[in-house]
């Protein structure tokens, strides 16, 4: 029973694309620096003030979605919150980040594979010896 796997994130929906999106590219463009970094709940807090409605989710997406389509070039996260790198430095300190990030999931995945079919395979063969 293989799911099919998605290959992407569900598109941003209408309002998040049409009302949400020009919001905060507007507003993280002026995030020069970790200084004047900005975090998701702090997006969430004012925009709802101004009776719009998203989560810290919304957020997410949408900040990946700014990412991924190059609407604004070295947006990073970090604890901080968003903002925007400007040294050559700072982006290879980023992309090391994500490469760890990205070997950590890797190796969880790998993991849960190998339990998988370890659980599974040996129940599968204790079925047939019942017979």
């Amino acid at each position: 029973m293989n799911k099919k796997r998605k290959p992407s994130p569900r598109p941003l929906n209408i309002y998040e694309q049409s009302v949400l999106m020009p919001i905060l590219v507007d507003s993280l463009k002026t995030k020069i620096g970790k200084e004047n970094a900005v975090t998701s709940t702090q997006i969430v807090g004012v925009l709802r003030n101004y009776g719009l409605k998203l989560s810290e989710r919304n957020v997410f997406r949408i900040v990946n979605h700014i990412r991924i389509n190059d609407l604004i070039v070295g947006l990073m996260g970090s604890p901080k919150g968003y903002y925007i790198i400007n040294t050559e430095q700072e982006f290879i300190k980023y992309e090391d980040i994500l490469l760890s990030r990205e070997a950590a999931l890797k190796k969880v995945r790998l993991c849960m594979k190998r339990q998988r079919k370890s659980m599974f395979s040996n129940l599968s063969q204790k079925h047939s010896q019942l017979f």
